[in-house]
């Protein structure tokens, strides 16, 4: 008999470096300037900005910016293609994210998102990386918790990346003195 794994219920995670960073940031050079950014809650510990109260605004769409548009949408229906599945118009709604020093974001979900995704507009690369935490929790209290760890990944400037809306993750603690900015969003496939 021949030995055999097999990994199932694998959990997707799309990771994308964006050619056209240039453009993107001079899109987001141009609105910057004019947003209000607003504490997220205290339960939430040492809060970090959002420039959303309610996530359901769609910073994007309000700010005409087309460039980073037509990049995720390129990038879901990539994600999809590689999952096979069909593409479907979706609602979008979108936010910036802005982590100064001590700042970070707990454990969470975006739970009726279809897909969720993060692109990395202003990072040093050290300033608080996403984790994904096992969707399999009854799995912590066995011998195969070191298999199933937290999956840290360092930001990047010009980094995207699409994830199930389901899969809880958080942002580690900015421990330098820059100040990292993301855009955050969601996908919410029409039915």
């Amino acid at each position: 008999m021949k030995n055999n794994m097999l990994g199932i219920f694998a959990t997707p995670i799309y990771f994308a470096m964006v050619e056209n960073v240039k453009e993107i940031k001079e899109e987001f050079n141009q609105i910057l300037k004019n947003l209000h950014f607003y504490d997220t809650p205290e339960m939430w510990g040492k809060p970090h900005k959002l420039t959303t109260k309610n996530f359901e605004d769609n910073i994007i769409q309000e700010n005409n910016m087309e460039v980073i548009k037509k990049v995720i949408d390129v990038n879901i229906r990539l994600f999809l293609e590689m999952l096979k599945l069909p593409y479907q118009e979706y609602l979008l709604t979108s936010w910036i994210t802005s982590y100064d020093k001590g700042e970070y974001a707990p454990v969470h979900n975006h739970l009726n998102a279809d897909i969720s995704g993060v692109y990395y507009y202003e990072t040093n690369g050290n300033d608080g990386d996403i984790f994904f935490v096992t969707p399999c929790l009854v799995i912590t209290a066995s011998i195969f918790n070191k298999v199933s760890e937290n999956y840290y990944v360092p930001p990047e400037e010009g980094k995207l990346i699409l994830f199930p809306g389901w899969l809880q993750h958080g942002v580690a603690t900015n421990t330098t003195s820059s100040n990292r900015k993301s855009l955050a969003f969601n996908i919410y496939f029409k039915k």
